[in-house]
């Protein structure tokens, strides 16, 4: 009867956290597989940023000042997931579900491109055609953001931080700086900026590897095309993980004290 009652609490306990935490995020569900190499950091798996097969949790944010974009965040000292500023959760006008970093907010006055949090960095650059952010991430290149096409567009821009890294982006020699934003077509997005209204939520946490459970099931049914590489040794980790949880769970404690008892 005891065991009885303290599993009835325990999955009340569980049920009641689930409950509040899909409050807590206002986005339902809550979590994301992540499916593609354009967040990571190395083709090795690595703590601390968002990997392929790595759920990503997400919280909504009600407002542009909900999200600390690249920019905001490296003038504060903001950092997420390896580099600054927030991950957002966005979907892109074909209906495709994006995780990127949000790298600056661009708005337009009197036909001017302002970038929210600009005030006159040495590494940032902002003209009437383009926009460029120095020194980015782990690979250290200048980002480079045509602005022109969208004239008068308000919104993000965002980019991975494995395409900006990757040696096949563009390159523009007269400004040495690299292309890689998804709203300056260099993929094929040609998406414009971000609109709040498209934006699911931004990163909070993560969960590693366990979303490689889902992803290897949908590529081996053919459900979903495989596009990017696992890095390497998630899938040692993973099955680390579930290792040490079976044995946790089905350790014979019980045998074991009443052997060690006996001896006494």
């Amino acid at each position: 009867m005891k065991k009885e009652r303290v599993r009835n609490v325990t999955v009340v306990i569980f049920v009641a956290a689930i409950l509040i935490f899909q409050v807590y995020s206002g986005v339902f569900p809550p979590v994301t597989i992540v499916t593609s190499e354009s967040m990571q950091h190395s083709a090795s798996w690595k703590p601390l940023v968002l990997n392929t097969g790595d759920i990503a949790i997400i919280k909504k944010v009600s407002g542009i000042g909900g999200i600390e974009t690249y920019v905001l965040g490296r003038s504060s000292g903001f950092q997420s997931f390896g580099d600054y500023g927030n991950v957002i959760v966005y979907r892109a006008p074909d209906g495709i579900s994006i995780i990127h970093r949000a790298m600056f907010y661009l708005q337009w006055v009197d036909g001017n491109p302002v970038v929210l949090g600009y005030d006159n960095q040495s590494w940032l650059v902002v003209t009437h055609s383009y926009v460029i952010i120095k020194n980015v991430g782990y690979s250290h290149r200048n980002l480079l953001v045509y602005i022109e096409q969208y004239r008068n567009e308000s919104g993000f821009v965002t980019c991975g931080d494995y395409n900006l890294a990757n040696l096949n982006v563009s390159y523009n020699e007269s400004v040495e700086a690299y292309a890689a934003a998804d709203q300056d077509g260099i993929f094929g997005f040609q998406d414009p900026p971000v609109k709040i209204s498209n934006i699911v939520g931004k990163v909070i946490g993560e969960i590693p590897w366990f979303g490689l459970i889902k992803l290897t099931i949908l590529w081996k049914l053919g459900l979903q095309k495989q596009e990017n590489q696992v890095p390497h040794g998630a899938y040692m980790y993973l099955i680390t993980t579930i290792s040490a949880g079976i044995t946790v769970i089905f350790f014979p404690y019980r045998r074991l004290w009443m052997h060690f008892r006996g001896k006494r």
